[in-house]
């Protein structure tokens, strides 16, 4: 953290400004260290005060750095004190500063680092003939660098100032190495992680995002592929899901979008792993297998078949039967199309379709039938309680025996289109928010569409739509009041509710009898035709 907040921090620093901070605290730490050395030494004060200026001029730098941020600015300064003023400084002392040619040495691979192209060509040209210069002077001049006591003294501060440069260098190369490294570690990290999203966008761009399966795009790369391949015999599948709209009308898209991951691995179980399949459309399949042999065709298409089987007895009867209608064509002749070999197949799966057609809506309008049940909403002694007890108030209210048959089926599958709400909403033990009112309110629609869509819910279908309608208008869907209201949904709001309260719930235990028939006169009027509330205290 503290070494962040001396050199910058890698989301406000670029690593060539982290660097240049880096190299400013040596020179600041070197300019000081000088001024320790100096006067342990004895020179005079005009050494002592030219490291000590220097050190504040570096100091200075260091804040327009690291505070001001100014990154140019610093870096004509500081090559300006290395290349200028360090060298000014020498021939000013007459020499005394004979350390200032090391130090020039320490700094001038810094320009390597700091400047790009010529510019540091020229750089490092410069300061290393400047260094070299100064050094050469001192050796055959030795006369022009005074202010030393002793010649002794005079090699003891040119030694520490070359092991000084030797040992810097190589912190400061480390510090800097280290820093390299890790932008390195972090630029081969967006690398691997660019190469991943690369892969991910180039498999989205070739498969189903639902099912995994090859998209439509990439099926059509190989149609082009093969049909340049003359000599490959090919045999394709165009399989349909049955009743896809049904259930994505009814149940929700939540269970379509389950019906096509189970068609998926229908298909996936019934092929050898290295086929080609395709999700083409919204519940269409193509298969397409090359070098295969016609006598393999039924066999597969078979397989399919079991394999829907299979996956109706492990689901039912939490999830809708899965349907599939199949048809399937072989080419291996050289002038036969791809195109022509798709819609062949695609032929004989609408003659399938056709075929299946009244038996799959059957199946499907029941095993919706089975899925309420397994739920708990027309099971056991509920179901009996409520079509017992709509009996008797209708029999009290005056309704011909005739009709109650279907007073019976609207009892037992009027709430049918709670098969599409969520059983965290359904089976929620406190109190339900705006939204999940909202979601429970669409059971009465849901299961409108049901009943439309089944011949022997047909006639109940109107009662279902509006059995959460209230005697004073502020029910649910339609809002009707009154007499509007059919008479057969008056009569089953009524016992629901005397059921509903007279039962355990997720949400609150069972109410007393008396209670329950206290809450329906309190209710009267409101929410329940206050003359069939009468007639339904009147026989119990």
């Amino acid at each position: 953290m503290k070494s962040c907040q001396l050199i910058g921090d890698k989301s406000q620093f670029s690593m060539q400004h982290r660097i240049l901070n880096v190299i400013l605290l040596f020179g600041v730490f070197i300019s000081f260290w000088s001024v320790m050395i100096s006067w342990l030494l004895g020179l005079n004060h005009f050494s002592i005060t030219a490291c000590i200026t220097i050190g504040l001029v570096l100091a200075g730098v260091y804040y327009l750095s690291i505070v001001k941020k100014k990154y140019d600015l610093c870096i004509c300064l500081s090559l300006f004190l290395a290349a200028a003023v360090m060298p000014c400084v020498w021939f000013a002392s007459g020499g005394t500063e004979g350390r200032v040619p090391f130090y020039m040495m320490l700094f001038s691979p810094m320009g390597v680092i700091l400047l790009k192209g010529y510019k540091r060509f020229i750089l490092t040209a410069i300061l290393t003939l400047m260094a070299l210069v100064l050094v050469i002077i001192e050796y055959v001049h030795p006369y022009l660098v005074t202010g030393y006591p002793t010649v002794t003294v005079k090699y003891i501060d040119v030694s520490i100032a070359l092991i000084t440069s030797i040992v810097t260098n190589s912190l400061l190369f480390t510090v800097i190495l280290k820093y390299y490294n890790e932008e390195h570690q972090l630029a081969k990290k967006y690398l691997q992680e660019s190469e991943e999203v690369q892969s991910h966008l180039e498999y989205l761009s070739y498969h189903d995002i639902l099912t995994g399966l090859y998209n439509r795009t990439f099926f059509e790369m190989e149609l082009v592929r093969l049909g340049d391949s003359k000599d490959v015999e090919v045999a394709t599948y165009v399989i349909d899901i049955d009743g896809l709209k049904f259930v994505n009308d009814t149940i929700g898209h939540s269970q379509g979008d389950l019906m096509i991951v189970r068609a998926a691995q229908v298909l996936q179980a019934s092929f050898p792993q290295d086929t080609s399949i395709f999700r083409t459309g919204g519940d269409e399949y193509i298969v397409i297998m090359q070098d295969a042999s016609p006598e393999d065709l039924e066999t597969y298409y078979q397989r399919i078949h079991d394999n829907v089987q299979k996956d109706n007895e492990i689901n039912n009867p939490s999830l809708v039967n899965l349907q599939m209608s199949i048809g399937y064509a072989y080419s291996k002749e050289i002038d036969k199309s791809m195109e022509g070999l798709i819609l062949e197949a695609e032929n004989k799966m609408y003659r399938e379709k056709l075929f299946h057609h009244t038996n799959n809506n059957r199946s499907m309008i029941q095993s919706v039938k089975e899925m309420l049940a397994a739920r708990d909403h027309i099971t056991g002694s509920h179901g009996e309680r409520i079509q017992r007890l709509v009996v008797a108030l209708a029999k009290a209210a005056g309704v011909a025996e005739s009709s109650m048959s279907d007073l019976r089926l609207f009892a037992k599958f009027h709430d049918i289109g709670k098969i599409g709400i969520a059983d965290e909403i359904l089976k929620k033990p406190g109190s339900l928010t705006e939204i999940e009112k909202e979601e429970m309110q669409r059971h009465c629609e849901i299961g409108y569409r049901i009943a439309r869509a089944a011949a022997d819910l047909l006639p109940i279908a109107d009662w279902i739509l509006r059995h959460h309608e209230w005697w004073n208008g502020e029910g649910y869907p339609l809002k009707l009041q009154g007499a509007d209201i059919p008479f057969e949904c008056r009569l089953l709001a009524i016992v629901d509710s005397y059921d509903a309260m007279t039962s355990d719930r997720p949400y609150r235990m069972a109410m007393s009898h008396g209670t329950a028939i206290e809450e329906l006169q309190k209710h009267a009027g409101t929410q329940f035709d206050p003359e069939l509330v009468e007639a339904f205290i009147s026989i119990n």
